[in-house]
């Protein structure tokens, strides 16, 4: 390689970032973004001991990072593969190492993650990002920079093959069809209606005294705001005409449920939190909304499990399973859900239906079902494999969303609020301290909304003075459970600890 490698190098990462955002346009279209794709499949293989000490120890920077570190991969192949470009016999090496990251995403996301990643609209992503690449690297004026121009015009020539390559891999693609379809399921999902409704959930009005408090989280989460957390970086894409439910396993009589004949059954609607395991006190990976679904109890009895019935394995259709106890899936609260505050599932919870199940971390709460499975053994499911709990049930916690920072104090109280949960136990006080926790007074609660949802307080604080306040927050259970002072991160059975602030007064 002579001077003029750096300026190829230069123009390989370039070429590399056209291609990538030509591929990432095709993926807004719901087409799976080869990083993304390459990133799931990174996922579907990293073993339990170090996929959970990265969890607990990044939360829900795990994810990001990991296509922030694939698309920096993308990047370097890029700049090695022009600096080639600088060497007389570099030709057959920019080929390869340029198309490299493009086919590796295409053939690791169907061998790790066939089930998350759709065959043809994985290649049509790979394949247009690779012919992308090849056709800005051979127009860049440093394809022509080594000293022979019959050695350049014929590189060129080799690089623009390579993009006619790619870009009859995309045709063929698109030929498959299926691209085209994972584009056309979203475009499918409209508003749905129960059939019939047999409890509609009853929503008491807000306190205006909470209400009016600035910051303060709303008593239901907006579906755009709802928290989500996925093992899988790509959302399954479900056309609802072809989508099945399957109930099986250990039963009697299984069978299959369309989603008409789903929706065909009677309902139930229910005001429910949701929080994810991972939750850090004081976090906000937990939310509330009103869900409609049917009952897992009726489809299960319909199918008659075996009298040796342990668990219920409940699986999604890419792949993912968790599972609960026989008697837990066959609680009255427990849902197979279509709806979410009056909306079909938004494909990030679920669509077309997801597993609710009272008081009990959200990892077990499966999304995009397709099989509900009578096991006759303690089944593990994929956060158990890891080490997670088995059981997790909520623990109670409180947290605070007001105030934060520095507070102007013109004398007359400060407001201090948020929200405090404890799965289907109920909160039944909330005491805040504003000295550190050496002495505690209750605070203000709102009426719950349902029998599985947070609750919030509120308390009015007369500052002793300026200056710095630790203020401090602990919640008890409807059985009398207090939230226990000892920090404990989320690994293995959710965060326990008091959630505290600092606030700094000052007069004005």
């Amino acid at each position: 390689m002579g001077r003029s490698a750096p300026t190829a190098a230069l123009a390989g990462g370039v070429a590399m970032v056209f291609a990538l955002l030509v591929a990432y346009l095709a993926s807004v279209a719901g087409i799976p973004f080869a990083p993304v794709a390459l990133g799931q499949a990174i996922i579907e293989v990293l073993p339990g001991w170090l996929s959970v000490p990265l969890i607990e120890l990044l939360q829900f920077w795990a994810q990001r990072l990991l296509v922030i570190g694939v698309v920096a991969g993308f990047l370097a192949a890029g700049t090695i593969a022009g600096a080639f470009l600088a060497s007389r016999r570099g030709t057959t090496a920019v080929v390869a190492i340029g198309a490299a990251p493009w086919v590796g995403a295409f053939a690791l996301g169907q061998i790790f993650a066939p089930l998350t990643i759709d065959l043809s609209a994985s290649l049509f992503d790979a394949a247009l990002g690779a012919a992308a690449f090849f056709g800005a690297l051979a127009w860049l004026p440093s394809a022509e920079r080594v000293s022979d121009p019959a050695l350049a015009r014929g590189r060129r020539r080799v690089l623009l093959g390579a993009m006619a390559g790619a870009a009859v891999l995309t045709a063929i693609s698109l030929g498959l069809g299926s691209a085209g379809r994972a584009v056309g399921a979203k475009a499918e999902q409209v508003v749905a209606t129960a059939r019939r409704l047999r409890a509609k959930a009853v929503v008491p009005p807000a306190d205006p005294a909470f209400d009016a408090l600035e910051r303060l989280t709303p008593r239901i989460t907006e579906n755009p705001d709802h928290y989500t957390v996925d093992t899988a970086l790509i959302d399954p894409r479900i056309v609802r005409a072809t989508w099945r439910l399957e109930i099986g396993g250990a039963v009697e009589q299984p069978f299959v449920i369309t989603y008409e004949e789903l929706l065909d059954m009677e309902a139930v609607e229910r005001t429910h939190t949701l929080e994810c395991i991972s939750n850090e006190i004081g976090g906000d990976l937990i939310s509330t909304a009103i869900w409609t679904g049917v009952p897992m109890r009726d489809l299960l009895e319909r199918a008659r499990p075996r009298a040796d019935a342990f668990d219920v394995v409940l699986r999604s259709v890419d792949g993912y399973s968790d599972s609960v106890r026989i008697a837990k899936a066959m609680e009255p609260g427990t849902l197979v859900a279509y709806l979410m505050n009056g909306y079909e599932l938004p494909e990030e919870h679920g669509f077309p239906a997801r597993a609710l199940i009272p008081n009990i971390y959200g990892m077990k709460n499966v999304k995009w079902l397709g099989r509900i499975e009578v096991a006759t053994h303690d089944y593990q499911g994929y956060w158990m494999e890891r080490g997670w709990s088995d059981i997790a049930v909520y623990n109670v916690h409180s947290r605070i969303d007001l105030p934060r920072g520095e507070v102007r104090w013109a004398g007359g109280t400060v407001p201090i609020a948020g929200i405090a949960f404890a799965g289907s136990r109920g909160v039944s006080r909330v005491e805040v301290s504003t000295d550190s926790g050496r002495t505690w007074t209750d605070a203000q609660l709102e009426t719950a909304i349902g029998g599985h949802t947070w609750r919030r307080w509120r308390h009015e604080w007369t500052p002793s003075g300026a200056g710095k306040h630790r203020v401090v927050a602990r919640a008890t259970d409807g059985d009398g459970l207090t939230e226990t002072p000892t920090q404990r991160p989320p690994f293995p059975s959710g965060a326990t600890g008091h959630d505290s602030v600092e606030v700094t007064v000052t007069r004005g």
